[in-house]
């Protein structure tokens, strides 16, 4: 080596030591990450464990999502992963339980199975008590079922989930010796098994929840009785002219039909909304502005202009990002379909030529979503609120070329809780969580999330008092079940309605009077969700004052829309 460097030249050796120091520096900590064992030498002879002699992961940690995420992750989150090891048995105790019973619930069923005739563990007992039945599937789909130890048959059949038993064969079931049968002696009308239903027996006046109609409602049916005050008789609207092509709007306004929403907030003037967006701008917030322009559409052409110029003018000051210009699209104000599609394709067009990269919303109103599985429920809210029916709102969502859709929640609490859902093998009336979730796996399931950016607007957790009626628990409960359930199922924001809104002659608070914090502002804080809520705000009727109102709600919400 000393030959080596006696026999370069000055300029050489300094080339040489920069390679040496470039090789420690950057190839040095590879070698010191890498694997011992691909450094040949770096330990003794047979001394590394083989792949045998490896322990598996302990199966408490890293088997769930929830190991992944970090310890400050708020509670709402929720993740699904593969079945740990130490919950497998669970699972195969459930699909084997009671002779198969779930299997057999779960579609689609195999051509033929037996099943135990009384409840059989048979992880625990070799043989089925009472003895088995067979059952054969037949080309219409129902499943003839014997009973190899009394020979009795029935038919059988699962529809949307509900399983439906009969003693004889329906037309459809029949063998080609069922009929022969049947035309001898006609055979007993058959007996269905409790709370099932008979598919030959349709109530001709219910429709089915799974299939809309969009211009046609059932004439015949009328309210229960048990009505909230101030919903919509059915037959004040008339659903069948829904698409019948009237694309007009009416030459006088109709009467607006009261229900439970209400008529709305009030515009205000143009001097305190410029107030408050310079006050959101300064908060730092993402700052919106909100008119609901049906009333302006259907009034007219001029009036529908000059809302319309109002709305932009608040649009283009500093910080502005968006426009929402409806809200319970559909819900009132208009009696076709046709009608609504038609105002939402005039306010995109004037608002998108007018604000060219401002972002454009609506909001929509769904009844039915909240009911779940309680058909009843369905069929209620279809026939009192037919131009928001979920097929129709779903028409005007994947047409309307709007940014975001805003999806009211919890409205219908009272309509809600006359109805009952079947959870876990239990009747429960339709409590708001129940309706919250309901209403959130059904908007996920619909997929408009991959149409628009679906958000979220809560109106159950303001109160009308001068403080909140809930207790530390109870507003935990309530922020769970209807803000946490909402982002959980894919809302992307939750807007608060209201600060302080004057609405239908009373005043709505999120805060408590003074702008002092509550259980509910301090368990929407605690949740850490503040770049996920946002809240409706009236420049024109603050608590305090514009200024010192949005700066105390700028502590728990990132987003602000601003009354015009």
């Amino acid at each position: 080596m000393k030959g080596f460097f006696t026999g370069i030249s000055r300029r050489e050796k300094q080339f040489a030591v920069a390679g040496i120091v470039i090789a420690l520096v950057f190839f040095m900590p590879f070698l010191a990450m890498a694997d011992p064992g691909s450094i040949p030498g770096s330990e003794p002879s047979g001394t590394r464990p083989s792949s045998a002699q490896e322990k598996p992961l302990d199966v408490k940690q890293g088997d769930s999502c929830k190991d992944v995420l970090p310890a400050d992750t708020p509670s709402y989150v929720v993740c699904e992963w593969l079945t740990p090891p130490q919950d497998a048995a669970k699972v195969a105790a459930f699909w084997a339980a009671d002779g198969g019973a779930n299997l057999e619930k779960a579609q689609p069923l195999p051509q033929n199975y037996v099943r135990c005739n009384q409840k059989t563990d048979l992880s625990k007992e070799p043989n089925c008590r009472g003895g088995q039945t067979f059952c054969e599937e037949l080309p219409s789909g129902w499943y003839k079922c014997t009973n190899m130890v009394n020979n009795q048959v029935t038919y059988e059949k699962y529809v949307d989930g509900k399983k439906q038993v009969l003693t004889s064969a329906p037309p459809d079931a029949m063998t080609p010796a069922d009929r022969d049968a049947t035309d001898r002696a006609p055979s007993d009308s058959g007996t269905t098994d409790p709370g099932t239903t008979d598919s030959g027996t349709t109530d001709p006046g219910r429709t089915d929840p799974g299939r809309t109609d969009p211009g046609r409602t059932d004439p015949g049916r009328t309210d229960p009785g048990t009505t909230d005050p101030g919903t919509t008789d059915p037959g004040t609207t008339d659903p069948g002219n829904g698409d019948t092509g009237e694309t007009g709007r009416p030459a006088v306004p109709s009467p607006t039909p009261s229900n439970e929403l209400g008529p709305g907030p009030t515009v205000r003037s143009a001097a305190p909304v410029a107030t408050a967006i310079t006050a959101a701008s300064k908060a730092g917030m993402r700052i919106w502005v909100e008119n609901d322009l049906a009333d302006d559409f259907r009034a007219g052409d001029a009036q529908f202009r000059a809302a319309v110029a109002k709305l932009v003018a608040a649009a283009k000051r500093p910080g502005v990002v968006g426009v929402k210009f409806a809200d319970y699209l559909g819900f009132r104000d208009f009696t076709s379909a046709a009608q609504v599609k038609q105002f939402v394709a005039e306010a995109t067009k004037a608002l998108r030529s007018k604000l060219p990269g401002k972002r454009l919303a609506m909001g929509v109103v769904v009844p039915e979503l909240g009911c779940g599985q309680a058909e009843q429920c369905v069929a209620d809210m279809r026939s009192r609120y037919p131009l928001v029916t979920r097929s129709r709102v779903d028409d005007y969502i994947r047409t309307s070329g709007v940014d975001r859709v805003y999806v009211a929640s919890g409205l219908f609490g009272k309509s809600y809780g006359g109805f009952k859902v079947t959870l876990d093998g239990q009747e429960s009336a339709i409590t708001p969580a129940i309706a919250a979730q309901a209403q959130w796996m059904a908007v996920k399931a619909l997929g408009w999330d991959a149409v628009v950016q679906i958000g979220s607007r809560e109106y159950g957790l303001t109160h009308s008092g001068q403080s909140s009626p809930w207790d530390k628990e109870r507003a935990q409960a309530e922020v769970d079940a209807r803000v946490g359930n909402a982002i959980g199922l894919g809302a992307q924001t939750v807007t608060l309605w209201g600060h302080r809104i004057s609405y239908d002659a009373d005043h709505r608070r999120i805060l408590d009077a003074g702008l002092a914090p509550n259980s509910v502002w301090q368990a929407l804080i605690g949740k850490g969700m503040r770049e996920r809520l946002s809240v409706l705000f009236d420049p024109g009727n603050p608590e305090v004052s514009v200024s010192a109102d949005i700066q105390a709600l700028a502590k728990g919400v990132s987003e602000i829309f601003v009354l015009v």
